[in-house]
């Protein structure tokens, strides 16, 4: 009798456990499905390893004037045509899964912390002259109109790329784990650090609105740091370098020289450089692209520091917002060879359009 009992307990044991193995499989369908009809693309992503590390690019974007290929005082016409070659590049030879972008226009209030982009109801604050983007889709990047007193068409100028949540975490988490800096998402949206030089070189600068995608990979804008130190930006860089192993092209977009203070000599007519102008361009390219990788960063650190560098240094950028996203790149390269795709000088701006890696078939 006890033996039937045992054997009943027994079959009553195993037909539970049968039960609850398939409602726990059931459920997980179930999520599985919901998931797949309930979560956006921007919440996946399928991070995969590349060839070898894709290259990495400076590019010096002018104000929004710069779409214009013929702008006499916010463009440069050089700048404008390998501005557009590097992105016809990249679309057709290094063929990211998706891009990282570090803008001169967005720096964090604290000097170690990093924010990164996401999409969401929280980039309404950064509205600019009450003037919000045209979105095709809810996770799109909003566009920040961060500049006043420009023509009408600047501001109905529209340029639609994807954002990704799940690349923007992924990213939080590669800065934090760094010894220098930590970060967090923001709903924020890319400035026109962003969204105008790529408008030249991934987009039609002609026309105001494409109404498609421009970019078919995700956009993920990484801001500066909160300080103008120079060795922070640097290690940014290198926090951001693991993805290009990742298939990730990542562009760094600032300006070689920027001195806006003396910008009222160009509006006056007085287009001749500036005497800082082209010192301090020549001075940049030639550490950048110094033999010896070891003593690029000591070098770029002793920019406001060197007696005999110090005057262009601050005459080329009195605030030095604009010149960190190189820094940041010259932190990214992980030693490789930086080569300078174009220079030039024009009043108190410089020009200069660097890559770093192989660039071959460029």
């Amino acid at each position: 009798m006890g033996a039937y009992i045992k054997t009943i307990l027994v079959a009553v044991v195993v037909a539970c456990m049968s039960y609850i193995y398939k409602l726990n499989i059931l459920g997980k369908t179930l999520v599985s499905q919901v998931k797949n009809i309930t979560m956006p693309a921007s919440e996946h992503f399928t991070i995969k390893r590349s060839p070898q590390p894709l290259p990495i690019f400076f590019l010096s974007h002018g104000g929004p004037t710069f779409q214009d290929k013929d702008d006499p005082l916010g463009g440069n016409l050089g700048a404008w045509k390998t501005t557009r070659k590097i992105g016809e590049y990249i679309r057709n030879k290094v063929n990211p899964d998706f891009i990282i972008v570090v803008s001169a226009h967005w720096q964090t209030e604290n000097p170690d912390e990093i924010e990164v982009s996401t999409h969401g109801e929280g980039e309404a604050w950064y509205t600019q002259n009450g003037i919000s983007s045209r979105k095709l889709r809810p996770d799109e990047n909003a566009l920040v109109y961060d500049f006043y007193g420009f023509p009408k068409r600047f501001y109905d100028s529209q340029f639609h790329t994807l954002a990704n949540n799940f690349l923007a975490n992924d990213i939080v988490e590669s800065i934090n784990d760094s010894d220098w800096l930590q970060a967090k998402t923001q709903e924020r949206g890319i400035d026109h650090g962003v969204f105008v030089p790529f408008k030249v070189a991934f987009g039609d600068p002609n026309i105001i609105d494409s109404n498609k995608l421009d970019i078919d990979v995700p956009v993920i804008q990484v801001s500066l740091p909160g300080s103008d130190d120079i060795e922070i930006s640097y290690r940014l860089g290198e926090a951001l370098a693991k993805y290009r192993d990742l298939n990730a092209a990542i562009i760094f977009s600032g300006m070689s020289v920027h001195n806006l203070r003396d910008f009222r000599f160009a509006l006056g007519g007085d287009t001749k450089a500036r005497p800082y102008a082209k010192p301090f361009n020549d001075l940049l390219t030639e550490i950048l692209t110094s033999p010896d990788k070891s003593k690029v960063l000591e070098k770029l650190k002793q920019l406001p520091r060197n007696p005999e560098w110090a005057s262009i240094y601050k005459g080329a950028h009195p605030t030095n917002e604009h010149l960190l996203p190189a820094i940041a790149a010259a932190g990214a390269s992980r030693g490789d060879k930086c080569n300078l795709l174009y220079s030039d000088v024009s009043g108190s701006l410089g020009w200069n359009l660097y890559s770093w890696g192989d660039i071959s078939e460029f």
